[in-house]
């Protein structure tokens, strides 16, 4: 008898020990540096697509392109291109000052220097490192310039890309996104300086009827979560890389001094969204991307 109470023992103090091991391991590392967490692809993968939709409520032409654009995601819109695409398809719509300012989206994140080096809407289309912006609606897919058509994410598709984003760990919990990114490489990149990562705070359903009678908005770009406006430069060999950032949404928002209608936009912080990319500074090209709601 003593025996068989020594083995029940012994065996609940395995499961104890197992359990605690596994909590153990189930806990999340924080990485506040890029640090390496495992081997790299063994080779290619597909890429994925990103379309970067720019516009503003001051632009007359541009709810029949964002709608178009939409419809391509909407299940129950003829226009519908399946969840094959859109599941590797992700959105930012960008709002700015053309044709005119006035928009409280842009006007929120306006800097304050007369130059711009401080406002994302001139660094990332008007100073003409990234893109040249001739007017909105304008709509860049992978990099690239595009018109706004059901096919329009397939040629991205069909490609191969290095690099791949997983943001497995990433959470929302009521304003606050804690990002968690884990890029894998199929080569050698340490001595690129091209690779640019870019994370892009979004929200979903924001209602705001401004000049051109859109009254509601969606993939609103909300600020970066990567520091500062250009991107963060990524070295990385054939390894996986992972690093962790965290953001808050402003309650404030889009509070201004310019636009005095802002207190009439209405939002939801249960619809923040994350969209993470890394784009080739000298080809303009978007290499890989991914998404989290």
């Amino acid at each position: 008898m003593y025996l068989k109470d020594m083995l029940k023992l012994f065996l609940l103090y395995s499961i104890i020990i197992l359990i605690s091991s596994c909590s153990n391991n189930e806990e999340e590392t924080f990485y506040a540096d890029w640090t390496n967490t495992g081997s790299g692809l063994s080779a290619s993968t597909t890429k994925n697509v990103l379309t970067e939709f720019v516009g503003s409520t001051k632009c007359p032409y541009c709810p029949e392109d964002d709608a178009k654009l939409l419809s391509y995601f909407n299940p129950d819109s003829s226009d519908y291109v399946g969840s094959e695409i859109t599941s590797k398809w992700f959105l930012i719509n960008y709002h700015t000052n053309s044709p005119t300012r006035g928009d409280p989206m842009y006007e929120f994140l306006r800097g304050t220097s007369e130059t711009g080096e401080d406002d994302y809407c001139y660094i990332r289309f008007e100073e003409g490192n990234w893109y040249t912006l001739y007017g909105v609606p304008t709509t860049y897919t992978n990099g690239v310039s595009s018109s706004v058509n059901p096919e329009m994410a397939l040629n991205s598709l069909s490609e191969r890309t290095p690099l791949s984003i997983s943001l497995n760990g990433t959470s929302i919990d009521g304003p606050n996104i804690n990002v968690k990114i884990s890029i894998k490489s199929s080569r050698d990149l340490i001595l690129s300086d091209s690779l640019h990562l870019f994370i892009a705070a979004t929200m979903d359903d924001v209602n705001y009827t401004g000049y051109n009678g859109e009254p509601e908005h969606q993939d609103v770009f909300l600020g970066w979560i990567t520091e500062g406006l250009i991107g963060e430069t990524i070295s990385i060999q054939k390894e996986e890389i992972s690093k962790n950032y965290i953001w808050e949404m402003p309650s404030n928002w889009p509070q201004n001094n310019f636009e005095t209608s802002w207190h009439t936009v209405d939002w939801d912080e249960s619809n923040l969204a994350v969209v993470a990319f890394i784009q080739n500074k000298y080809t303009k090209k978007v290499m890989q991307v991914s998404g989290y709601k």
